[in-house]
């Protein structure tokens, strides 16, 4: 059984497929990807994503000569008809699109097939009797191949290519029979006076037939093109329009000097039939929307003066361009309302602050600008205030004023922050690229396996030398146990790396998405929060940098780490190496999820201003929130550095020299 068990792993590191030949295309990219996945060559042969170019498929397809048999097709063998076998090559024009395979009524189809027939050779018989058959000479008498269409088991054709328009239907299937007679002359031995001569005796035939068949299952495709754009209203040269179009095309609005595309699909080739490499097209859905020189909303369109308009609609088999409509309505303005005046407490406060600021903006000005220049200054910092929005007028002034001058200060405190804290966030559940590092990580993983062939030559002298010794044929076990474990997790550390930086993301990112976003931010909660965030406010930069240097670092030796990942296995089975192998995964584990721990704390630090004994202090939490995290950081790196460093080397050394001193 353990041979067996051996084998099937060495099929597993040494297996090798069919591989695209890369010279039949001009593109550099096509001996890496071969390496990669070799289906990925397919789109570098067909480049038309935004439309499905059936043209270009079928005379690339029809360029392939198929003189052999493709992969997956079952072969027939019978004591005359040999290596027979029937393949549906090609459905053209044809789309794959969600596990289906749509057509439209008219459509290419190609089969291939082959067979050889064996004629058996001339049979001899020396055994001289009487009446016995002393030769047989064969020969083929006949042979005849019928192939058939059909459609629903209806016939459309018996070639192997045909063109044909059809409706109402869901199973292509092409059908090949193959008749062949043998024509069998027989010899028997008669006896004369001379003595025994082979003479003719009778003739028979023998016939076989061989029966096969090959379908696919489709979808005709039935989604009319009804795309249509229709101008509503205009205002001052502005034009409006609704866009209505089906979910399963994609679509071009042209105004001239403005456009939308509407993307719901690429389109993709794939291959088929290998090793021959015919293509197939596939759609994948998408949502994409290219803007230019205009304004686009949920389906209305804002343009400034079209100077034409027409629209442009492709499904999966059919193109239509049409002009737009237009169905101008009379636009209803809102009539104008004046805003009541309401008293609040939080005013008094808003008002103090924009007299707070406009005298120390006037001392400011007054004593480097001189006092010419106080109006001027003081009117154009308020503008902004007094016309950002439509609800701020002569009417309401005494209180929009104050209130805008206090939404203005908090951006203006906000707005340095906002980059720092999306970029904190986003390294939070940020996915490390490992991709780019895949190439370096397959040369680390070549230099490891050089020591594979010394370490199974190790165990077996173990095994060779062991002799009675019981304890040193299971510690050889053991070590070579151990070394086909490390070499099947060597081989897939990519993937393996990759799979768990995948689910430390997720657990982070689930994490974050329950925080709210006012949380990081400074706001107006009260009074006593306001007073400390202006005097805090320094103080909870310098924690956020703090905060974002340890997840830069974070990240990097996240991403770095599947450059170790290998080494770090690899060292883990050697009993001399075993404690820097755990240093690196240690700190590999611990810097993957680290992040969904401080989710967790500042999830608690959010829901913890929520109570009212800390809701006045807002500022303080979130200080002391990402105070936590970055302690977090230095104390887990420094218990995982302690618990697993490399100052236990000399031990385990020492372990290892009475491990190996077992096997002398």
């Amino acid at each position: 059984m353990k041979p067996v068990i051996f084998i099937f792993l060495f099929l597993i590191l040494v297996s090798s497929s069919y591989a695209y030949d890369c010279s039949l295309i001009e593109d550099k990219n096509c001996v890496y990807l071969n390496s990669v996945d070799e289906d990925l060559i397919a789109n570098l042969i067909y480049t038309n994503t935004s439309y499905p170019d059936y043209d270009f498929i079928q005379e690339y397809n029809s360029n392939i000569n198929i003189n052999s048999l493709p992969n997956d097709v079952n072969v027939i063998n019978k004591n005359y008809i040999k290596n027979s076998w029937l393949k549906l090559i090609s459905i053209n024009p044809s789309i794959k699109y969600e596990d289906k395979l749509y057509v439209p009524y008219a459509i290419n189809l190609r089969s291939e097939y082959d067979y050889d027939v064996n004629v058996p050779s001339t049979y001899y018989n020396n055994n001289k009797r009487s009446g016995r058959t002393c030769k047989i000479i064969y020969s083929l008498d006949s042979k005849d191949v019928d192939l058939d269409w059909y459609a629903n088991n209806m016939n459309i054709g018996n070639k192997k290519e045909i063109f044909v328009s059809i409706y109402n239907y869901n199973t292509l299937k092409v059908k090949l029979n193959i008749d062949v007679t043998i024509k069998e002359k027989i010899y028997k031995w008669r006896h004369y006076e001379t003595g025994w001569r082979c003479k003719y005796s009778t003739t028979d035939y023998s016939s076989e037939s061989v029966n096969l068949e090959d379908f696919v299952n489709v979808v005709e495709y039935q989604n009319p093109l009804n795309s249509e754009f229709t101008f509503i209203t205009e205002y001052r040269g502005t034009h409006k329009g609704t866009l209505n179009s089906t979910n399963l095309s994609n679509t071009f609005l042209n105004f001239g000097e403005s456009s939308l595309t509407q993307n719901n699909f690429i389109y993709q080739a794939n291959f088929t039939n290998k090793p021959f490499y015919t293509l197939q097209l596939e759609a994948k859905p998408v949502e994409e929307n290219i803007i230019n020189n205009l304004r686009f909303n949920n389906n209305s369109i804002f343009v400034n003066e079209p100077s034409i308009c027409s629209i442009e609609t492709t499904n999966f088999f059919e193109t239509t361009t049409s002009e737009c409509k237009e169905e101008y309505q009379e636009l209803e303005l809102e009539p104008f309302e004046q805003e009541k005046f309401s008293s609040n407490f939080f005013l008094i406060f808003k008002i103090a602050i924009f007299v707070f600021v406009n005298i120390f903006i006037y001392k400011l000005i007054k004593k480097y600008w001189g006092k010419v220049l106080v109006p001027v200054a003081i009117l154009v910092f308020m503008i902004p205030s007094v016309h950002a929005e439509t609800e701020c007028g002569l009417t309401n002034l005494a209180s929009c004023i104050p209130e805008k001058m206090y939404e203005f200060i908090l951006n203006l405190i906000n707005a340095p922050l906002e980059p720092l804290l999306d970029l904190v966030t986003n390294l939070l559940q940020a996915h490390p690229s490992i991709e780019l590092f895949q190439g370096i990580w397959a040369i680390v993983v070549y230099c490891i396996s050089m020591f594979y062939g010394l370490l199974f030559i190790y165990a077996g002298f173990q095994f060779l030398l062991s002799g009675h010794n019981v304890v040193r044929r299971e510690m050889a076990k053991e070590w070579l146990k151990n070394t086909m474990i490390m070499i099947v997790l060597i081989q897939g550390s990519f993937y393996l790396y990759d799979l768990v930086i995948e689910l430390g993301s997720v657990m982070s990112s689930s994490v974050l998405s329950l925080v709210n976003p006012q949380f990081f931010m400074l706001t107006a909660d009260n009074l006593v929060n306001v007073g400390l965030e202006f005097i805090l406010v320094f103080m909870y930069v310098i924690v956020l940098l703090f905060t974002l240097f340890f997840l830069v670092m974070r990240y990097l030796v996240v991403a770095f780490g599947v450059l170790f990942i290998p080494i770090g296995i690899f060292c883990y089975f050697i009993p001399p190496l075993k404690s820097y192998g755990k240093l690196i995964l240690n700190l590999l584990m611990l810097n993957i999820f680290i992040t969904f721990l401080a989710s967790i704390i500042i999830l608690a630090c959010s829901m913890l201003i929520e109570i009212p004994i800390f809701e006045n202090i807002k500022i303080i939490v979130m200080i002391n929130c990402f105070g936590l995290v970055n302690l977090l950081f230095i104390l887990l790196a420094k218990h995982a550095i302690s618990k697993s460093g490399a100052g236990e080397g000399a031990e385990k050394v020492a372990q290892a020299a009475k491990y190996i001193a077992l096997f002398v």
